[in-house]
């Protein structure tokens, strides 16, 4: 009887790179894994877990995700916040210490990013409220499922975007392709 040669599955790949991308909220959670699901690489090595947190103070976000994710082991850590209200020195340094780096949506806050990624003007008296409700109405379905993203910025817009928050996060997703 003739030995099984044990083959290797050549679809198997090694996961390099773990990183974990915290949002603050469940929108930046959706449009996240949006943009991992359109230029993610099958094989790429990295292992991308994107979570939330439910809002409030950029300090709240920090403690929360600094805790919740401490036992957890990751490459590179990530979180996302609106440039709306900066976190205090001593947030950035307990973030930065706990081994996160802080991207920060601009101008203003999330959709502020993807209107200006879509081309569009962003005035600076414009609140966050305003910019949900220009660019709400246009997504495809509610504003927390990453499949509302899809109509408005398909891979074709995500690729060419220069907005630097949008550039940045796709740089933490993707870091072998700047």
């Amino acid at each position: 009887m003739a030995r099984k040669r044990s083959q290797r599955n050549p679809n198997r790949h090694v996961i390099k790179t773990a990183l974990l991308i915290v949002g603050e909220g469940p929108d930046d959670q959706a449009f996240i894994k949006h943009m991992h699901q359109q230029l993610r690489q099958r094989h790429s090595g990295i292992k991308a877990k994107i979570e939330k947190q439910s809002g409030g103070s950029p300090g709240n976000i920090i403690d929360n995700a600094t805790r919740k994710y401490a036992h957890q082991d990751f490459d590179q850590r990530f979180i996302v916040l609106d440039a709306d209200i900066p976190p205090s020195q001593q947030e950035r340094d307990k973030a930065r210490k706990n081994g996160y780096s802080l991207i920060f949506w601009a101008p203003t806050c999330l959709e502020g990013a993807l209107l200006d990624s879509l081309g569009e003007r962003v005035n600076a008296h414009e609140t966050a409220q305003q910019l949900k409700d220009r660019l709400h109405p246009r997504l495809n379905g509610d504003h927390t499922r990453p499949d509302a993203y899809t109509a408005l910025f398909p891979k074709a817009v995500l690729e060419k975007t220069t907005n630097k928050s949008v550039v940045a996060v796709k740089r933490a997703l993707f870091p072998e392709n700047p």
